[in-house]
């Protein structure tokens, strides 16, 4: 009886580290292209997010909801209040454009431009982040 305690506890142990192993590889995977943040009807409401512009933010910075896998969940998965101009914070444009958070993308770079305002110049206006899809396919062979 010992040995089979001992068994499937080297068992559980081997299975969790490969699960462990699996979505550490896989989330690597997805950081290392731009993903597609969808704005709603018109694709230059869209945002390409590039992770990796992203370096030494730690990923609960803004992934803030974790699920009870470990995992990161999207975005649109907390905040799915409809409305381009809604100002309920669960709305998917406050959480991407709060002034007054550090967790939003709006809030941090315009933290970022006030204390840095020649390394951020560029964060300036919806532009540098909505582009349209030419912009956009052009940035990307550039890439920006």
């Amino acid at each position: 009886m010992k040995y089979a305690v001992v068994l499937m506890l080297a068992l559980t142990c081997w299975w969790a580290g490969n699960a462990q192993a699996r979505t550490i590889k896989e989330m690597s995977q997805i950081i290392k292209n731009p993903i597609k943040i969808e704005g709603g009807n018109s694709d230059r409401m869209s945002v390409m997010f590039p992770h990796t512009a992203h370096k030494g933010i730690s990923c609960i910075h803004c992934h803030h909801e974790n699920p009870g896998d470990d995992r990161y969940v999207s975005c649109t998965e907390c905040h799915a209040t409809p409305g381009a101009r809604e100002r309920d914070p669960m709305s998917m444009f406050m959480a991407f454009h709060s002034k007054n958070s550090d967790r939003s993308c709006y809030g941090c770079h315009s933290q970022k431009k006030a204390q840095d305002p020649a390394r951020y110049a560029k964060f300036n206006g919806c532009r540098p982040c909505h582009m349209s899809p030419a912009a956009r396919e052009a940035a990307a062979k550039a890439g920006k």
